[in-house]
């Protein structure tokens, strides 16, 4: 498939969605973009805001203020039900081990300990400092109340490529810093999205988000010819997997399309 054909594949399958879309895919490499589509629309982050969240915990370790091994007590009444790895009640994690359960488990818990550690205001001074048109803290994870007084978390397709360029091209934090976070991003074991329908081993570094009747993924896909940053937001569909099944269709086609392209 050329890239004219690929565009009209994908423009069909945004024009035949059940749900609402938002797409922005480039190459890292050459800067070309290849799809965009209401990029720039803002849009409820879920998950997603774990990245920008990271992001302020490292630019925290490259002041000194804090470091990789700094101790973080997590209160057993902080420790959120659906939580996979706060099993043991009260105790005290290290820095390292809430960034790394906050991006490749999702883990809830993590990501409001380190909201608590960090401070709503300095994230979103952090997301301010990246030039992030949309993306804001506004609530905790599961805090359905703040939802119900019109609080929540919103990011955009074009956002969430602004930190992932920047993270590719080493232009924030120090180098060390941005080998970092990636090494946790490629670790992320939610594969249900833009790896849904990918049988290669493919190295990608990304981050998932899920709510009722939405689904995003967002994160660089890195190919031997091209490295590729894919961002997916699908919401208000039909139901809690039609969002994971029309990004893997699509993330299949973008996939093939980069594997095969320049050779």
């Amino acid at each position: 498939m050329d890239k004219i054909a690929l565009q009209k594949a994908v423009e069909e399958e945004i024009k035949e969605a059940q749900a609402k879309i938002s797409l922005y895919i480039k190459n890292l490499k050459t800067g070309e973009v290849l799809f965009q589509h209401k990029e720039d629309l803002s849009v409820v982050s879920a998950s997603i805001i774990k990245v920008p969240i990271m992001v302020a915990a490292l630019e925290e370790i490259q002041k000194g203020v804090l470091s990789k091994d700094t101790l973080v007590t997590v209160p057993k009444s902080t420790i959120l039900e659906d939580s996979e790895v706060f099993e043991y009640g009260e105790r005290q994690y290290t820095l390292d081990e809430l960034l790394v359960w906050m991006i490749i488990n999702s883990d809830n818990t993590a990501t409001n300990s380190l909201i608590d550690l960090l401070t709503m205001d300095k994230i979103n001074q952090t997301c301010r400092q990246l030039n992030l048109k949309v993306t804001k803290l506004e609530r905790k994870m599961l805090d359905f109340d703040a939802v119900k007084l019109g609080y929540n978390n919103y990011t955009s397709a074009m956002d969430m490529c602004l930190i992932y360029k920047a993270l590719y091209d080493k232009s924030i934090l120090t180098s060390d810093l941005c080998d970092y976070a990636v090494s946790i991003l490629l670790r992320q074991r939610h594969k249900q999205n833009s790896m849904r329908y990918i049988t290669d081993e493919v190295k990608i570094a990304h981050k998932t988000g899920s709510l009722d009747f939405l689904n995003h993924d967002a994160g660089i896909f890195y190919l031997k010819e091209n490295d590729y940053y894919f961002g997916a937001f699908v919401w208000d569909a039909p139901d809690d997997v039609y969002g994971m099944k029309w990004i893997g269709r699509v993330s299949k086609m973008v996939y093939e399309y980069y594997r095969h392209y320049g050779h």
